[in-house]
């Protein structure tokens, strides 16, 4: 009789656990007060080109809670620059065109970095005047196309590695150690009205490449190269320290350029555990991590250098994150079936404050 009665406590604490839960996001998805409506700042998501086209809710959510559009993998080499002198803009186009036709800001990514190098490019024989050719054309090329409908661009895409040095890559190998400034000219000159930006990871958490970035930015600044802003990747997880996350922050803003926390996403599995049990435990944590950036990036960044804050496509689903570890997750404010979870509150009560 006792173990029966432990049975029957223990199905009735269950049941109303989770009917509390059930009802807890039933009114969250029931709030009429979307993500750009609560922002101060534009409020960003990368978009899957593929998904925008076939996948009505998809493009419905992205459309209802975001006013700035970036693409997520559709603007990089290997997606457009096909083969010598042909361009697939197919992707592109299409996220180009939503964005212009829902009134969004659009944000290209990335026209310079060391992966999604077409592999003929790899390929590639020439000396240096032709590597500099191939580079010059395919940045300006790129920028021309989209010349008055792409506001900002990601030039120039994680050239500093951990230790603070310039990244060996492709480019630095044929193009010498001060391509990076070059890029930034010749986007320039291919549409002087378009926004240039340096999007890096890790200055959240390593300092000392952190301060190389900033060194790097203030050299392109005193030589006035045209560099306007600099983004923040942010890929973290619930375990990370809001006091490092505070200092990389003030570490980027102080080179006073515009500050874009531009790739954001919040994981539970670091440690990427194959059979891991999300817990309730663990999304409360990830709901209080997202709105503790989104204070942070309000307490650190004056308002005249908020370019804004992107999360890094939509839903759990959408996630690279899962792709790469082959493990679960739940990394995004929408869950595999669009709804919106402890995450997105935790986003949504850091824009409202």
């Amino acid at each position: 009789m006792r173990y029966l009665f432990f049975l029957l406590i223990s199905a009735l604490f269950w049941h109303l656990t989770n009917s509390s839960v059930t009802t807890d996001n039933t009114k969250l998805n029931q709030d009429s007060v979307t993500l750009k409506q609560a922002a101060p700042f534009p409020l960003g998501v990368s978009v899957d080109a593929r998904l925008l086209t076939s996948n009505k809710q998809y493009r419905s959510t992205v459309n209802r809670e975001f006013n700035s559009i970036t693409s997520e993998n559709a603007l990089k080499m290997n997606r457009l620059l096909v083969a010598p002198n042909q361009y697939d803009w197919s992707g592109g186009d299409s996220i180009v065109d939503f964005a212009r036709t829902t009134g969004k800001r659009m944000h290209g990514h990335t026209l310079v970095w060391h992966r999604s190098v077409p592999k003929w490019v790899e390929a590639f024989q020439g000396d240096s005047i032709a590597w500099e050719n191939l580079l010059k054309s395919h940045i300006q090329t790129v920028i021309g196309h989209y010349k008055g409908q792409v506001k900002s661009w990601d030039v120039a895409n994680e050239v500093i590695d951990d230790d603070g040095s310039l990244r060996k890559s492709i480019w630095s190998a044929h193009l010498g150690p001060d391509y990076v400034a070059r890029c930034y000219q010749y986007a320039h000159e291919a549409d002087p009205n378009a926004l240039l930006f340096y999007n890096d990871y890790g200055q959240e958490i390593n300092l000392k490449k952190a301060l190389a970035i900033k060194a790097m930015l203030m050299n392109l600044k005193k030589r006035k190269i045209p560099i306007h802003g600099v983004g923040l990747q942010s890929h973290i997880s619930i375990y990370h320290s809001d006091s490092q996350y505070r200092r990389g922050l003030a570490v980027m803003t102080s080179v006073g350029l515009l500050v874009h926390i531009s790739e954001l996403d919040i994981r539970l599995n670091t440690k990427k555990i194959k059979n891991l049990a999300i817990t309730e435990d663990m999304l409360e944590d990830q709901e209080q991590k997202y709105e503790s950036i989104v204070e942070i990036y309000k307490d650190v960044v004056p308002k005249k250098q908020r370019y804004g804050i992107t999360i890094w496509n939509l839903s759990d689903k959408d996630s690279y994150q899962l792709k790469d570890c082959q493990c679960p997750d739940a990394p995004m404010p929408f869950d595999t079936t669009y709804k919106k979870k402890l995450a997105y509150k935790g986003l949504l009560d850091g824009l409202r404050q």
